[in-house]
This record gives structure tokens, sequence and C-alpha cells, in this order.
């Protein structure tokens, strides 16, 4: 399994994942490492665990990882909220390699947002994304805090390009210059994700 994530691998993740554990509820929760997390979901029979790693990865695994023998803080934070809910829905926001992860509905309804970019980040919410415990508190920019009781900026990841218009087409290939590889001149109009997402449905 890859230790980095790409965007293509997120939407490909997640196509799996939403088969293997949506409606499993959690058993336990434990940290492997600092930034390294497994959530031990079941449902009768069918077991599963889901590794979330920080900035990384996040996806199951079969391998008998060793445990943190106490427990950190985070950990119990998402223990107190996670325990015997289900994963009611698991999604990408935007455009960028962000997962949230859904757990219970309703009231008692609970986000884990797991960032894989950068020196990542893991966000656990409630049902209106106030934060109640974050991994790596920090800021960005002047507005935007990710700290205990700041609200998670759900609308901050990019959005996926909307499919041009036949007159958008024409105005950018008009404007080009001659011997520009299409591929060139129409990527910044174009972006790749929605052909991804299309793609990664077609072959499952």
């Amino acid at each position: 399994m890859k230790t980095t994530f790409t965007t293509v691998d997120v939407l490909a993740i997640l196509s799996e994942l939403k088969k293997s554990i949506l409606g499993l509820r959690v058993v336990q929760v434990y940290d492997v490492d600092s930034k390294t997390y497994l959530i031990k979901l079941q449902k009768h029979d069918q077991k599963n665990v889901l590794l979330l790693e920080s900035g990384s990865r996040i996806h199951t695994t079969e391998y008998e990882w060793p445990k943190s023998p106490a427990p950190s803080g985070f950990t119990m934070k998402l223990r107190k909220h996670l325990r015997n809910k289900r994963i009611e829905n698991i999604q990408q926001l935007g455009v960028d390699r962000i997962v949230q992860l859904t757990f219970g509905s309703g009231e008692v309804e609970h986000h884990v947002i797991l960032e894989l970019y950068d020196r990542g980040n893991i966000i656990l919410t409630d049902n209106n994304y106030t934060i109640l415990n974050v991994l790596r508190p920090r800021k960005e920019g002047e507005d935007v805090r990710f700290a205990v009781h700041e609200t998670y900026p759900v609308d901050r990841p990019r959005k996926a390009k909307s499919v041009p218009t036949v007159e958008e087409l024409k105005q950018v290939l008009s404007a080009s210059k001659e011997n520009t590889p299409l591929k060139k001149i129409l990527n910044p109009l174009l972006g790749m994700h929605n052909y991804l997402c299309a793609l990664i449905s077609l072959l499952n």
C-alpha cells in the first residue's frame, strides 16, 4: 500500500471504502503513533480496520499494527464521540486531498476530517462542524483558525470546475498560440477531477 496518496489515489480509495466500510459501527479507536490512528469497525460478522495517517493515507488494513499502550488524549476524544456510531458517509471535500468521514446522524452526528497534503491534519467536529479536537492546531491566513471551538471551513477546499460551454472552448482555442499542444490549452479550463471521477466510476 502506498504511503503517500495523490488525488487519483484518494478518488480510487474512496470508491473502495464506500463498498467495504459504510454501515459498519466503530468498536474501538487506537493510536499507532502521533499521526497514525486505527478505527476498528464491525457489523455482525463483518469486521474491518481503517487506518488514518495524517498527511499521508487512508485505507483498510489487515496488518497487526503495534498499538500505543497508553492512548493519547486525541484518541480518547475520538473514542468518546465515535464509539458505537455507524459510518454513514465518506467523501472528498472539493477537489483537494481532504477526506470527510461521517459517523452517526442528526444531532449526534460527528465528522472526522483527514487532510492528506502538506503536513496533514485530523480534525474531529460535531454535526455543525464545530471543532471538538484537532491533531495539529494552526492558522491559515488571517481569518481561518484550526482550533477547538472554531468552525471547520468546509467551503474552503477547491471546487471542481464546471464543464465549459462550446463558446468558452472556441474562445480558448482561438486565443492560443500556434503549435501549442491541445492538452496544455485545455487543461486549465477543464481540470482533471471530473474526468478522473468519471473514469473511476466506469472502472467500477
